[in-house]
C-alpha cells in the first residue's frame, strides 16, 4: 500500500506500508520501503515502531537519517494508515 510521495530536489520518493504484523513480546510492527520513484534500485526498508533501517541500496547515510527523521515526525499518520483507519487521498 502506497502512504505518499515525497518531493525533494533531487528526486520523488515512494513511501509504502509493506506489512504490519503483532508479536506477544513487543506488540505492532510495520514494515515501511521507501525508493526513488525513477530509480527502484534505490530503496530503504524501516521497521517501526524501533525506526530500524533493516535493509538499504543507494541511499547515503545522510539521506537515511533523513528518512528516518520524516517517519518519526509522521508516526502517528502512518500507523493509522497501516492499520486501515485512514487513507490518504487519491491512493487505491
Amino acid at each position: 500500500m502506497e502512504y505518499c510521495r515525497i518531493h525533494t530536489e533531487d528526486a520523488t520518493l515512494i513511501v509504502a506500508i509493506m506489512n504490519i504484523w503483532e508479536t506477544m513480546d513487543s506488540g505492532e510492527h510495520l514494515e515501511i520501503r521507501i525508493e526513488k520513484e525513477n530509480d527502484m534500485d534505490t530503496y530503504a526498508e524501516f521497521t517501526l515502531p524501533a525506526y530500524h533501517c533493516h535493509h538499504a541500496y543507494g541511499f547515503k547515510e545522510t539521506e537515511l537519517m533523513q528518512l528516518e527523521q520524516f517517519l518519526r515526525d509522521n508516526a502517528v499518520t502512518i500507523w493509522r494508515m497501516g492499520k486501515g483507519e485512514i487513507v490518504a487521498e487519491g491512493v487505491a
